[in-house]
């Protein structure tokens, strides 16, 4: 992303929690989302997809934490099982004290209000049948129906008004607005019920260039505003490392590093962190490092490698490291990694 979305943060700004903090919003122990494969043959052995394969993390109130990696790495999985949208197969996410794995699913209903997910396409997120006002007060409907239809109508006002939409335009479609302007109803719908925890999953990768900074400055704004507390998941590490408090970065469903922003830009520990952080641009010529390049794609979810999934591409890799899973270290303040190298 080319666009300006603000100065980088400095060093005192970065002071965040570790992976399981004390305080912390939310904290997920050892989550694993395993997607089973159907069966080709009646006989055949089952598999399943390995989306996520034991995260542990802590996410602090007010915390914006940036979650990137390649395509495939499971992040928008991890994002969705937060909210139970897909069902972990094991491990704990504790919400504000409540233990979400245990709730039925009409529990989770009810309590997904304090949590929203706005969704990478604006276009196919909302309703084409539904004017953007119903769109916004849908979830008031779900959520509080006991709210008159003057009060409903005056939230949604508000709403609009507070992602840069004219209250006056409630009445029309979403067709008869651009991308950007349909990422902010969106971003408006998951305001609708005052939600504390909201995932962000790649919220502008399907806007053009001159739009994407309008967003992101948009949610900075809100998370000031308001005090939300974001995951924001993106392939985009100019974007992360501009709007995140923290960055995390996932590969094959495992947490290869976490990182505040400056940091990740300057002094990463990872190989896999090094590789994508050197195709980041850089302000001034002199300033350019080496490129990291990574050999082949990355492997299958369904048959990771043995010991650290990375090994396959890692230029570090020795017969070690394939009998050896990495535990995330502690390497400084913030600062932890999965490798045995480190």
């Amino acid at each position: 992303m080319n666009a300006h979305v603000g100065h980088p943060r400095t060093a005192e700004q970065d002071a965040v929690p570790t992976p399981l903090g004390e305080s912390s919003l939310l904290e997920v122990d050892d989550l694993r989302v395993h997607l089973p494969l159907r069966r080709r043959f009646p006989f055949s052995a089952k598999q399943s997809i390995k989306a996520v394969d034991g995260i542990s993390l802590a996410i602090a109130p007010g915390e914006i934490v940036g979650l990137i990696g390649e395509s495939g790495s499971g992040k928008t999985t991890f994002g969705r099982a937060l909210l139970r949208l897909v069902t972990p197969s094991s491990g704990r996410i504790g919400f504000n004290g409540t233990d979400l794995t245990s709730l039925t699913p009409a529990e989770m209903r009810a309590f997904r209000r304090h949590m929203q997910m706005v969704f990478q396409d604006p276009y196919s997120s909302l309703n084409p049948r539904m004017s953007v006002g119903e769109a916004v007060g849908e979830p008031l409907s779900i959520h509080h129906p006991h709210l008159s239809t003057r009060a409903r109508t005056e939230r949604v006002t508000e709403l609009l008004s507070q992602v840069g939409i004219a209250p006056a335009h409630a009445s029309r479609n979403p067709h008869a607005f651009s991308g950007g302007q349909r990422q902010r109803i969106a971003i408006a719908r998951a305001l609708a019920t005052e939600p504390d925890f909201i995932v962000a999953d790649e919220p502008v990768s399907a806007l053009d260039v001159s739009v994407q900074a309008q967003i992101v400055n948009l949610l900075l704004d809100l998370k000031e505003r308001l005090g939300l507390t974001v995951l924001f998941i993106s392939h985009d590490l100019g974007v992360i490392s501009h709007i995140a408090d923290r960055v995390v970065v996932m590969y094959l469903g495992k947490v290869m590093e976490i990182a505040p922003p400056s940091t990740f830009r300057n002094a990463s520990a990872h190989p896999y962190t090094q590789a994508l952080v050197s195709a980041l641009p850089v302000e001034h010529p002199r300033l350019r490092h080496a490129r990291v390049s990574l050999q082949g794609e990355i492997p299958s979810a369904v048959h990771p490698p043995s010991g650290c999934v990375f090994r396959t591409r890692c230029p570090r890799a020795s017969a070690e490291c394939a009998q050896i899973v990495p535990e995330l270290r502690q390497l400084g303040a913030a600062h932890w990694a999965a490798c045995i190298k480190l």
